[in-house]
C-alpha cells in the first residue's frame, strides 16, 4: 500500500512544499529523475495538459510490466486514456455526474453528514478521518451507484489498493504482493453487480452503467471494472483530503477560521483555496508522443513526463504570495481538478460534500482544533496529501 507517514507535525508536507518552492525558483524543468521530467511552473504544465496529442495519458501499458488485474481496470480508467476511446467512456460517465444529478444529492450528503457526527456525538475527541472524512465520500457514493453500504470495509482496502497504483509505473512485486489479489477482489465484486444489473435493471447508477453502449456495444468487463472503481475511489480520496486540510488550515489561521464562521458566504471559497495549497493529487503523468520541448528542454519521445500541479498551484507568477492561505483569493484558474479533456468529472460532488461538511463541522462545534499531542498519521505526500489519521479536540 502507499507508504504512511507518522508525524505529529506538518513536516512531511511542509517538506513537499518547500522542495516545490526550490524547483520552482531553481529549476522549472527538471530531467534524469525517478519521475522522468519533471515539470513544476504554472504556465509550462498548463501547455502540457492542453496539448494531449503530444503529451499522452496512456501510460500505464508502456511503463508498467504486463499484469491481468491491472491492465483489466485500466481498459476504463479514464486518467490513463487518450480520444477516442477516452471522449467514449467519459462521455457515459458524464451522464451520471450532471449537475441536476449532484445538485440533488445535497439532502442525502446532509443526512449521512448529520448521523456520523451523531455517532461521536458524546466525544470530546476523535478521529476526523474515521469519524467523518473517510465514511461521508464512500457512503454518498456507494449510494448513488447503489451498492450496499454494508461493504464499506472491503471498499476502504480497494481504495488503499487504487490509491497504491503510482501515477505511471506499478512495481511487479507490489502488483504480486498487494495490489493485485486487491484488484482482483473489486474487479470480481463490481461484476457481480454488473451481471445482476443487466438481468435485474434498478434505479441506480450502477443499473445505468451496466446498461450502457458505446457504439451500440456494451462496455466490455474491464471497462466496467475501471469506471466503476475510478467513480467509487476518486472522487472518494479528494473529499477526504478536502474535509481533513481544511480543518487544518483553519485551525492553523484562526483569523479565517473566525471570518468563515461570521459568513459562510466565504465557505466556498476558502475550501478552494484549501484545494490550490493542498492538492489531494499533487501530480499527474503523461508520455510523449514526439520530440518536443518544455521551458526550453528539449524533450525526446516516449519520454515519461510529471507535472507536478501542487508546484503550480504556489507559482507565484499566477498566485502572488502563493505560499499565504487567503480565503478571500482568486483561485481562478488552479489545477486541482486538471484540466481540458481530463477536467474531473466529480468535481461537482467533491465541492459539495466538502461545502455540507464543512458548514456542519462549524454548526456543530463552537471550536474543533487538530490533537496534535495524539500524532497526525500521514499519507505518503508525494502520491496523496491526506491524513490517514487525524485526531480533533471539539466542543459545543
Amino acid at each position: 500500500m502507499s507508504a504512511s507517514i507518522d508525524n505529529t507535525t506538518m513536516e512531511p508536507v511542509d517538506s513537499l512544499f518547500s522542495w516545490f518552492r526550490e524547483m520552482l525558483d531553481s529549476r522549472p524543468v527538471s530531467q534524469g529523475g525517478e519521475h522522468g521530467v519533471e515539470v513544476f511552473g504554472y504556465a509550462d504544465i498548463t501547455r502540457i495538459l492542453a496539448d494531449t496529442k503530444t503529451f499522452s495519458s496512456e501510460t500505464a501499458r508502456k511503463f508498467n510490466e504486463p499484469h491481468f488485474e491491472l491492465d483489466r481496470f485500466n481498459e476504463g480508467n479514464l486518467v490513463t486514456s487518450d480520444p477516442p476511446r477516452h471522449r467514449q467512456l467519459r462521455t457515459v460517465i458524464s451522464q451520471v455526474f450532471t449537475p441536476r444529478a449532484v445538485a440533488n444529492l445535497s439532502e442525502r450528503i446532509e443526512l449521512i453528514t448529520g448521523t456520523l457526527l451523531d455517532k461521536v456525538a458524546d466525544q470530546d475527541s476523535f478521529d476526523l478521518v474515521d469519524a467523518l472524512a473517510f465514511p461521508l465520500p464512500i457512503t454518498v457514493i456507494a449510494d448513488v451507484l447503489g451498492l450496499p453500504i454494508e461493504d464499506e470495509p472491503m471498499f476502504r482496502v480497494w481504495g488503499d489498493a487504487i490509491g497504491a497504483l503510482d501515477a505511471a509505473t506499478v512495481p511487479l512485486d507490489l502488483l504480486e504482493g498487494e495490489v493485485g489479489p486487491a484488484l482482483h477482489e473489486m474487479g470480481e465484486y463490481f461484476l457481480r453487480h454488473v451481471r445482476d444489473r443487466r438481468q435485474n435493471p434498478r434505479d441506480d447508477v450502477m443499473s445505468r452503467l451496466a446498461n450502457a453502449t458505446i457504439e451500440g456495444e456494451p462496455l466490455t468487463d474491464g471497462e466496467m471494472i475501471g469506471v466503476t472503481g475510478l467513480t467509487m475511489f476518486a472522487g472518494h480520496a479528494t473529499t477526504m483530503s478536502l474535509i481533513c486540510t481544511a480543518v487544518i488550515l483553519l485551525d492553523q489561521h484562526p483569523e479565517a477560521l473566525a471570518e468563515v464562521r461570521a459568513n459562510r458566504d466565504l465557505v466556498p471559497g476558502a475550501l478552494e483555496e484549501v484545494l490550490r495549497m493542498y492538492p489531494p493529487f499533487p501530480r499527474l503523468v503523461r508520455v510523449t508522443t514526439t520530440e518536443t520541448e518544455i521551458g526550453g528542454h528539449p524533450v525526446a519521445a516516449d519520454e515519461l513526463v510529471t507535472p507536478w500541479i501542487g508546484a503550480a498551484n504556489r507559482d507565484a507568477t499566477k498566485f502572488p504570495d502563493p505560499d499565504r492561505f487567503d480565503i478571500h483569493r482568486n483561485t481562478g484558474g488552479h489545477l486541482v481538478f486538471g484540466q481540458g479533456i481530463h477536467f474531473c468529472l466529480g468535481a461537482p460532488l467533491a465541492r459539495l460534500e466538502g461545502r455540507i461538511a464543512l458548514n456542519m463541522l462549524l454548526d456543530r462545534y463552537s471550536k474543533i482544533s487538530v490533537d496534535s499531542a495524539r500524532g497526525v498519521e500521514w499519507e505518503n505526500p508525494h502520491q496523496i496529501i491526506c491524513p490517514r489519521r487525524l485526531p480533533v479536540r471539539a466542543s459545543r
